[in-house]
């Protein structure tokens, strides 16, 4: 079976990243005998680049992965993809997981596949090999016609439930490089880097994350699965050999060292057989002295953390996310001491917050000094707690972005649409004009967060800031979409792009 991949990301215009989760089912079917080709669909793709593609490789399936703000991209190209093939088509990931029956309502789409997706999509492929009825394959809602075989009481679509996660991830094959141009990847030519996951899962439960939602599918069992050390550095060590660009290596886990045994193993392994510097998530209630002196001794460069908000009401009762203002700079802290230089993954643009509490993230991103901070504007994800909240509120507007950067989909009283863009496109600057005052001594310490206070709020005053946006303002006519700060690591330090 020929079977084409189609990944939207719509954010990005040339060199696009990298796909672990793509990469990996086209890998696993792969092995399997079957056929694989890849579409990455950047920027405003014409139709006419999409047909040609169609046409020119005349796959048997069609498979969509998208993110929830590149959803309202698939229904045309579902329609293009009937109009001109005959394949079937299947939209997946964590979008299609959450929330099937939009999913599958979009005309043209003949299948949903919820949860991890390398067996149904095998399954499928086989099915359709063999000429044999899909319609009841676990993880695959399939439309009555679709599938072959009638679903129960005359219903329109067969619902098949899901089944349960693989246990073994050394079970799967390394990830596809090939059919996934990673030689063309924004990872490879413009990061320099190697790009990995050596687990799956989460044990945090945080409200805007799709974490707690899936987990929830899954009835919490077997959710945090981590592959041997020996087959993630036998990954690493293939692809730094094939990639000799690579000059870095990331791992996109949201949790590397939560095992703290096979951390220690890993690292051991990494430093004696690697040797190139590499990047890494951490949860800062997981970051102690001994964490950092490890991930310091294999090569760690950059440490990443989830600082998200920097006021604890926010953090702990809107976010779900229970680690303490004194826990995010002791991590970082740690950080700092053993010569590792640190991300912030913030967000702003919050339900019920307000530009005060927008400012407690820019003050702490102002005392923990991060090399990069990536700074984004809330998104509610359907299925998780945030957005049920941002719904229940009335929060959520049918405003519809590409990027988390651009703009919010809230409308709410603490803080409008204009104030977060204004404060998201100055936050760095902010970040270290507080740095600066708060290394002045004693009571100058306190007058200058005060007076900074001050200018900004009335800086971003609601009537100041739409007198401004509505006087003209001139536009390159190359302007792009914000993408948030690039950042590479270049002879073992840091260096920043996209940062005003």
């Amino acid at each position: 079976m020929r079977i084409a991949f189609v990944y939207i990301d719509p954010s990005y215009r040339v060199m696009g990243p990298f796909h672990v989760g793509i990469a990996s089912l086209i890998a696993y079917l792969k092995r399997g005998g079957h056929e694989c080709q890849f579409f990455h669909l950047m920027g405003d793709v014409a139709e006419e680049e999409y047909i040609d593609f169609l046409e020119k490789n005349r796959p048997d399936v069609v498979a969509f992965s998208v993110m929830t703000n590149a959803f309202p991209h698939v229904a045309p190209l579902a329609l293009l993809t009937k109009r001109h093939s005959d394949a079937l088509t299947i939209c997946g990931g964590v979008h299609a997981t959450l929330c099937p029956d939009e999913v599958i309502a979009v005309e043209g789409i003949d299948v949903v596949c919820r949860g991890e997706g390398e067996e149904p999509l095998f399954d499928l492929c086989q099915g359709l090999e063999e000429g044999k009825d899909f319609s009841n394959i676990p993880n695959l809602w399939v439309k009555r016609g679709a599938g072959g075989g009638e679903s129960e009481k005359g219903e329109e679509i067969h619902k098949n439930p899901l089944r349960p996660l693989i246990a073994d991830l050394d079970a799967l094959p390394f990830l596809d490089r090939e059919v996934f141009p990673y030689k063309d990847s924004f990872d490879l030519q413009f990061m320099k880097r190697g790009a990995f996951m050596a687990s799956r899962g989460c044990p945090y439960n945080c409200a805007y994350c799709c974490n707690h939602a899936i987990k929830q599918l899954y009835g919490g069992d077997m959710y945090i699965r981590f592959r041997s050390v020996e087959s993630i550095v036998e990954e690493v060590e293939m692809v730094v050999r094939n990639f000799p660009q690579v000059e870095y290596n990331v791992f996109h886990d949201d949790l590397l060292p939560m095992k703290k045994e096979w951390f220690a193993d890993f690292v051991t392994e990494y430093r004696r057989r690697i040797k190139l510097p590499f990047e890494m998530n951490c949860h800062p209630n997981l970051m102690d002295r001994e964490i950092a002196q490890m991930a310091k001794s294999a090569g760690c460069s950059l440490m990443r953390f989830g600082l998200e908000s920097g006021n604890d009401h926010i953090r702990r009762n809107v976010l779900d996310r229970h680690v303490s203002t004194e826990r995010i700079i002791n991590a970082f802290a740690c950080c700092d001491e053993a010569g590792i230089q640190t991300l912030s993954y913030d967000m702003i643009g919050l339900p019920f917050e307000t530009r005060t509490q927008i400012l407690d993230t820019i003050k702490l991103n102002g005392r923990v000094r991060p090399k990069v901070m990536h700074v984004s504007i809330f998104y509610p994800y359907p299925g998780t707690k945030s957005y049920e909240i941002c719904k229940r509120e009335g929060f959520v507007t049918d405003k519809h972005i590409d990027t988390y950067y651009e703009d919010s989909v809230l409308e709410q009283k603490g803080v409008s649409a204009e104030q977060v863009r204004a404060l998201r496109k100055r936050f760095e600057f902010l970040v270290r004009l507080y740095s600066r005052g708060y290394k002045l001594p004693g009571f100058l310490r306190k007058m200058a967060e005060e007076i900074i206070d001050i200018g900004i709020l009335t800086a971003t005053n609601q009537y100041i800031l739409r007198a401004w946006e509505k006087t003209p303002q001139k536009r390159s006519k190359k302007a792009k979409k914000d993408a948030g700060p690039v950042y590479i690591l270049e002879d073992g330090e840091v260096r920043v792009w996209g940062v005003d």
